[in-house]
């Protein structure tokens, strides 16, 4: 339930999609602008269209960028507390990710520039002037197009100080490890970085138990949670990266013929301890995986026991090269915990077991450094 959205469309190669939880804001501003009327919520949700259309053309500025560094964007999903583009990747290079950081703002700083003209040419047109608090209060709340306007304005301005907090992972706080990184290793800046994001989490809780403010709460309890996850993950990346799947992939894994009938499955299994095996075609080229959980649904479908594996296995499984560094890998989107490792021809040569891969990795590294030449034993 809690992974539903709806997609919005495809602009740009990215798909844009909002939470099914944006409902709850839709409902809230119509409700807030009720006093109104019709009109009055109408214009509620108008305002908040406007709100995230500002921030969908945020995230955009953080993809088109990325793209120019060859970084593509999964998608950009709309929540209740803001937008998220999902990269492929966060660049490596210090100032590629200064730059992708700051594109974000820097759009809402030109869409911002943009209304203050429009707004300047509207006041010139005879609207009303906005010569005291109460009148851009009075602006804001009454429907016109100088109130729009003003509203978005705002929206910007937020949008640009908001994201420059230097509280990682957010906008400004990937400005800091970027420049950070600069100067020390990638992992000692992430762990700077991830200290103050946590610290501004926890000041930004303070601030919204004092001001009764639940969506600042959440929006302090995401960045710590989502600061500490990248932390564990550059943690777990940084020492691995520079190695290919072949230093840490298991040899000659087990594998299941795809003629191999559902009825021997049980002594096989009972020999093999891993929950997912490859299946094989001729001359051991990889069709599939099979997994106790299809053995499972086949049974309960009713099968033959005669009936080959190979109409029971997935065959949407994508093999990857022993070539491929596992930055390219652990760096994208959560693959599954398996997978196995092919040549050019596709014939079965490993499997890469991702839940071990940081042990194998270090091992590997540490291997590797052992015998390089001039290596020294103690």
């Amino acid at each position: 339930m809690w992974q539903k959205r709806l997609k919005l469309g495809t602009y740009f190669r990215i798909g844009v999609y909002v939470h099914w939880t944006f409902s709850f804001l839709i409902a809230y501003f119509a409700y807030q602008g009720f006093d109104g009327g019709v009109s009055g919520s109408a214009y509620g949700v108008l305002i908040l269209c406007g709100m995230f259309l500002c921030v969908t053309l945020h995230e955009y500025g953080h993809a088109l960028t990325a793209r120019r560094f060859g970084v593509e964007t999964i998608d950009i999903t709309l929540f209740p507390i803001g937008g998220v583009a999902r990269l492929a990747k966060i660049p490596r290079v210090p100032w590629q990710e200064f730059l992708v950081a700051v594109a974000g703002p820097a759009v809402n700083v030109v869409i911002g520039g943009l209304i203050l003209g429009a707004l300047f040419v509207l006041q010139i047109a005879d609207f009303p002037p906005m010569e005291s608090e109460e009148m851009v209060e009075q602006s804001l709340q009454t429907p016109s197009a100088s109130g729009f306007l003003l509203a978005m304005l705002l929206v910007n301005i937020t949008l640009v100080l908001f994201n420059l907090i230097p509280a990682f992972p957010m906008d400004g706080g990937r400005v800091l490890r970027s420049l950070l990184a600069m100067a020390i290793n990638y992992r000692s800046a992430t762990r700077v970085a991830t200290f103050f994001g946590v610290l501004m989490a926890i000041c930004m809780l303070v601030a919204a138990a004092y001001l009764r403010q639940p969506l600042l709460g959440f929006v302090a309890l995401f960045i710590g949670y989502a600061g500490l996850t990248e932390r564990r993950h550059v943690e777990m990346l940084e020492p691995i990266r520079h190695l290919e799947v072949r230093s840490v992939m298991i040899l000659s894994p087990p594998r299941l013929s795809m003629d191999t009938p559902l009825g021997e499955l049980p002594e096989l299994l009972a020999q093999n301890p891993l929950p997912l095996i490859p299946v094989v075609g001729v001359d051991e080229i990889v069709t599939g995986m099979l997994s106790i959980e299809d053995v499972s649904r086949a049974l309960r479908q009713g099968c033959d026991a005669s009936t080959p594996v190979g109409m029971v296995a997935r065959h949407d499984v994508e093999t990857v090269s022993p070539e491929t560094r596992l930055e390219n890998i652990l760096s994208g989107p959560k693959p599954d915990r398996y997978l196995p490792v092919a040549d050019d021809g596709g014939h079965l040569i490993g499997l890469l077991d991702l839940q071990t891969v940081r042990v194998r990795g270090e091992l590997a590294a540490t291997r590797a450094t052992e015998t390089s030449p001039g290596a020294t034993k103690n």
